[in-house]
């Protein structure tokens, strides 16, 4: 009895530690409220006209972010145009992370803010406290 109760006690941990370390990635909530964030601070520094280094340290946190928004859409499956629009918006904050001059970084958070505008209109909607996936 006591080997049984044992190993269902090791079965118990081991489930539960499935399920905590089998997630991957992170609520896609929290990395759209992280691009809202670097966004917002690449748009800041384009505005103030500050350096070039205020503007690409936003381009390569948005890299990266963008690159979970593609793995979440590949791994949802069903949606290749929000995995498009993700590789679309990786590129333009690719852009953003080395950027040419000023005014080539604001076409290229254009483009990126457009790509937002897209995706958002095609898979997102208002719901009670925010919004939700479609």
């Amino acid at each position: 009895m006591k080997n049984f109760l044992a190993l269902g006690g090791i079965a118990l941990l081991f489930t539960a530690g499935l399920s905590l370390f089998g997630q991957e990635g992170r609520p896609y909530s929290q990395v759209m409220k992280e691009i809202a964030g670097a966004n917002g601070q690449v748009k800041k520094a384009l505005d103030a006209q500050t350096s070039k280094e205020d503007v690409a340290a936003g381009g390569q946190k948005l890299v990266a972010l963008f690159k979970e928004v593609e793995d979440f859409w590949t791994k949802r499956g069903g949606a290749a145009d929000a995995v498009e629009s993700a590789q679309n918006a990786q590129a333009a904050a690719k852009e953003l992370a080395d950027p040419a001059s000023i005014p080539a970084a604001k076409a290229a958070q254009g483009k990126l803010n457009d790509t937002c505008k897209g995706c958002h209109a095609a898979h997102r909607e208002k719901a009670e406290g925010g919004f939700k996936i479609k």
